[in-house]
């Protein structure tokens, strides 16, 4: 807590009181929650008045943050966890809300990226120079998305097509940089507008680190060495409007090679490929009434390696979907509604050296969502039916409302249920399986409120709970697993952002909760219970954007039994943006500013103090 007080203290020294500041509208480095269209009701929908808690990070946090990959980025915000087996390229799990990361839905252009063997996504190997923004919908989102949205969705936005800001037709980028530990990286991006109107975008990158020795001497298979990546990728899109509607399509496809410890003769590296990718069509039958149809496809593929000779856990699973929804809008005198209705189906391949008996399996939804604006009022709603083939159907729904108290101040509550359905791993797996497996069920609800007393100033607060049953546990010897564990999880997420002239801003954020298995009265192991963020930007000069990020996590339990304690943490991180001129740019972050030495998960480090210097050339 000490390191907590003076962490803190070193940020607030450098914001000027509200006494001798000057408070400006839009002022340069504001942070503001983004009034922009998101889709956390799998439909647009504008971000003025939300009935849930969404963040969304754009393009300006992205380049004003020390992050050198996607989990170092996700774990700054309120709600957001992230449990990492080392640094870059190391598995990295996301939790929203106390829930797993299976129980979170992460999605790349709104695409399942998750693996049906594990249940989880592969964020570490999604690069941040393919990313636009960044939507966090937190809270229940099953009777939009079907299974495993219990704790929310993480929908990762890559980048799209379209005039460039400044009215050209066609711009780019191409960055290049160095780390420590040693590495270095190339990325670069093409986008505009043909004359025919197609929008397009098409980017890559490359990046190598020798990295660090992810593992203590007291981890299973250690190795004292260092664990490094290399990785490519490539992104596109298109698309075009018609008189009629839109085609559009995109793609972000990713290869890493991560080095990991493991005692010989076991694998320690791992091949990673992942690819999230869609097709689809708006139709515009009338200025009240769309229908949208889409293709997508998603590939997770892990093969596990030493000394170039293949290992024995070879995993590829695959997933192909069609998707198709309708969209209806009218008026009652004063009262908006919108109707919508749709359908997806989609199947899921494995193919392995590991011998799961069954190879695939067909799952299909058919979901309802009715919405209200009355004046100050603001109503969401959704019912959801999956099915799927291996273990029956689960009927989900939700019910949120928002209302502006007095303006600019909204008052908010949401309940909903979802549920995570079993993996192939969980259903399938020899001699570790149980195919009698039931999906886990949820049931939660939200009550909060946002205020923007100013146009620099913006407060959230939301109080929620979440009750978990038929959760999936195993015990030793046999870890067999079964449907019987219960959870609750009470959590209390703050946040406010204020600028307090032109050129400082500062935010900070407090995140309380409590995660017990209701069957025992212990916590659950690697969940926060408490944490706490800072943030300070200031414009130093015309050219200079300065940026400090504080993060305190207290300790939490590493074991079942409550008996191991991974202990509390402080990092600092910092980032320096100089613009050189019109055309060039320079970087300069460094991450864990004060070396502190911490672990998300027992005998795992995490990354130590790192550089990161870069030059960013548009044309």
């Amino acid at each position: 807590m000490q390191r907590l007080i003076l962490g803190i203290g070193a940020i607030m020294l450098a914001i000027p009181t509200p006494s001798s500041a000057q408070q400006a509208p839009a002022a340069g480095g504001v942070t503001v929650l983004p009034r922009l269209v998101v889709t956390p009701l799998r439909r647009e929908t504008a971000l003025v008045r939300p009935t849930s808690s969404v963040t969304v990070i754009d393009e300006e946090e992205l380049r004003k943050s020390a992050a050198a990959d996607l989990p170092s980025l996700l774990k700054h915000y309120a709600g957001v966890s992230i449990i990492g087996y080392g640094g870059q390229g190391a598995s990295s799990n996301v939790y929203l809300r106390g829930m797993s990361a299976g129980q979170t839905l992460v999605l790349v252009n709104g695409v399942r990226s998750s693996s049906a063997t594990s249940g989880t996504s592969s964020i570490f190997n999604i690069p941040l120079s393919s990313i636009e923004r960044i939507e966090i919908a937190k809270g229940p989102h099953s009777a939009q998305y079907g299974a495993d949205a219990i704790g929310g969705v993480v929908n990762i936005i890559t980048k799209q097509g379209g005039q460039c800001a400044d009215g050209r037709n066609t711009c780019g980028s191409i960055t290049s940089g160095v780390t420590h530990p040693w590495g270095g990286y190339l990325s670069g991006d093409l986008r505009g507008r043909t004359e025919d109107g197609i929008d397009y975008s098409v980017g890559g990158s490359i990046l190598g680190t020798r990295g660090y020795d992810f593992t203590t001497p007291l981890a299973w298979g250690h190795e004292p060495d260092d664990d490094g990546l290399l990785q490519g990728s490539l992104n596109v899109a298109v698309a075009k409007e018609y008189g009629w509607g839109r085609l559009y399509a995109d793609g972000l496809f990713a290869r890493g090679r991560s080095q990991y410890d493991a005692s010989p003769p076991s694998a320690n590296e791992v091949d990673t490929d992942t690819f999230a990718g869609r097709i689809g069509a708006r139709v515009k039958h009338s200025d009240s009434w769309s229908s949208t149809v889409e293709l997508s496809g998603n590939l997770d593929y892990s093969n596990n390696v030493r000394d170039g000779v293949v290992g024995s856990s070879e995993f590829d699973t695959r997933r192909y979907g069609i998707f198709a929804s309708t969209e209806k809008s009218f008026e009652t005198g004063e009262v908006r509604h919108v109707l919508v209705g749709g359908a997806e189906a989609y199947r899921e391949e494995v193919a392995s050296t590991v011998d799961f008996g069954v190879g695939s399996r067909d799952l299909a939804a058919v979901f309802g969502q009715y919405s209200l604006d009355y004046g100050a009022l603001t109503i969401d709603s959704g019912l959801r039916y999956d099915h799927n083939e291996q273990f029956g159907g689960a009927t989900t729904y939700n019910i949120d409302a928002s209302y502006e108290l007095v303006p600019e101040l909204v008052a908010r509550a949401s309940y909903g249920t979802g549920f995570r359905a079993p993996t192939f791993s969980d259903l399938y797996y020899p001699n570790y399986s149980n195919p009698n497996l039931k999906p886990e069920k949820s049931r939660s609800y939200e009550i909060g409120i946002n205020w923007r007393p100013s146009e620099g100033t913006e407060l959230d607060v939301a109080f929620y709970q979440t009750w978990l049953t038929d959760a999936i546990a195993s015990n030793p010897p046999t870890y067999l697993p079964f449907n019987v564990a219960r959870a609750k999880v009470t959590g209390i997420e703050a946040s406010l952002s204020h600028a307090f002239d032109e050129r400082w801003s500062g935010k900070v954020s407090i995140d309380y909760r409590s995660p017990k298995n209701e069957d025992n009265g212990r916590y659950i192991p690697y969940r926060d219970r408490f944490k706490a963020a800072a943030e300070v930007s200031f414009a130093a000069t015309d050219s200079l954007d300065l940026t400090a990020k504080l993060l305190y996590g207290a300790a939490r339990y590493a074991n079942a039994a409550n008996t191991v304690k991974l202990p509390d943490y402080v990092t600092v991180d910092f980032a320096a943006n100089y613009t050189v001129d019109e055309r060039a740019s320079l970087k300069f972050s460094v991450e864990n500013l004060f070396d502190e030495h911490y672990s998300t998960v027992t005998n795992y480090r995490a990354p130590g103090r790192s550089f990161n210097l870069s030059f960013t050339r548009v044309f």
